[in-house]
């Protein structure tokens, strides 16, 4: 499938899509809206999992990772079409949401702020951040879900990096109150749009190794973004300065795991100790054991992952003066012993 016929597809309304056009129509003729809404046809709304707000039961104010993802596979990446003329409603997910305005439209919402959002235009959502999605018309809007994990294992190095894009996706890894979303405008820049392009038809025809192309498209549309959007991105101000607060200390100790302490932290930060205390617990929601345990596990995974390093090996270097203390920690906070979660992450990828 080419571009040019994908795009004909995005363009033919499919029948939830006629479905939501029809509500529209008959929602702006309230003397008729009633008559209307007593001959839709239930057995349809069940079957294409409609979403009609004036009937309760077919909404959800929360969707799930299980309702896109097996947890038996190893893809972490969701790619669709945004259905047109769907009723703009309240929701929120547990994991991050992108959507890409590839063809005219769309207003989105969070909290009380309300943007319009043209042809290029790009927004990063944080998981558990109520928001609204508008589609008044034909209009193209691309779809892409990533589960938490899959930032950890596949954009490991952009996390790494200081720029806007790393820190928003670590202020819901460690702060209490995460950066809500991000909005770029890159109206004109062809190169991201073929890549969403590609995105969507890698994904749709799912032939060998698609899940592994999914991947790199994402990854070169984040770069994309950091070479050449920075300038025009879109953020909401509030909750910035706990948020960025939480990074500093985060980077911290990521830097430091295996030696860091309170003390040491908040020389580096010329706080006290007492104030770093309860910086980091206000900050963060963790006290500071906590904070550094759910850093130096992260690291852990990721040398259990990548690595072949012995188990002994990866608690010496993330920080543990004992194999077994590091084994105990572990298995408690991951629900696996290290050597049980490398050879699942193995398994899942095919190593």
């Amino acid at each position: 499938m080419n571009g040019e016929e994908l795009l004909d597809g995005f363009r033919t309304l499919n029948e939830s899509e006629r479905f939501y056009r029809n509500y529209r129509l008959a929602k702006s003729s309230p003397t008729g809206f009633a008559e209307y809404l007593q001959g839709v046809d239930r057995e349809q709304v069940q079957r294409l999992q409609l979403l009609v707000p004036e009937w309760p039961e077919t909404i959800k104010s929360e969707y799930l990772e299980s309702d896109y993802f097996s947890p038996d596979r190893q893809e972490g990446i969701y790619v669709s079409k945004h259905n047109c003329y769907t009723p703009a409603i309240p929701h929120h997910h547990n994991f991050f949401e992108l959507f890409y305005v590839l063809e005219g439209r769309c207003v989105h919402q969070v909290r009380d702020h309300i943007s319009t959002m043209h042809a290029g235009d790009l927004c990063f959502i944080q998981p558990k951040v109520t928001h609204a999605l508008d589609v008044s018309d034909n209009s193209v809007i691309i779809d892409v879900l990533i589960r938490r994990s899959t930032f950890r294992h596949y954009f490991y190095s952009i996390l790494q990096g200081d720029n806007l894009l790393a820190n928003f996706f670590m202020s819901t890894l460690y702060s209490k109150q995460g950066i809500d979303y991000l909005i770029f405008h890159a109206e004109g820049d062809d190169a991201l749009h073929r890549a969403f392009i590609e995105l969507c038809g890698e994904f749709m025809e799912q032939e060998a190794y698609y899940s592994v192309l999914v991947n790199a498209i994402v990854t070169r549309i984040f770069v994309q973004l950091l070479r050449r959007h920075m300038d025009a991105c879109e953020l909401p101000r509030q909750h910035m300065r706990d948020s960025q607060t939480a990074i500093r200390i985060a980077r911290y100790l990521q830097t430091n795991a295996s030696s860091a302490t309170l003390g040491g932290l908040a020389a580096e930060f010329h706080y006290s100790p007492e104030y770093a205390s309860q910086l980091i617990k206000q900050v963060t929601g963790q006290t500071f054991i906590q904070l550094l345990t759910a850093v130096r596990l992260e690291n852990a995974e990721q040398l259990l992952r990548d690595t072949a390093l012995p188990v002994a090996d990866i608690a010496s270097t993330v920080g543990y003066e004992s194999s077994e203390h590091f084994i105990r920690t572990f298995r408690k906070h991951v629900g696996l012993t290290p050597s049980g979660y490398r050879q699942k992450k193995r398994a899942q990828y095919g190593v």
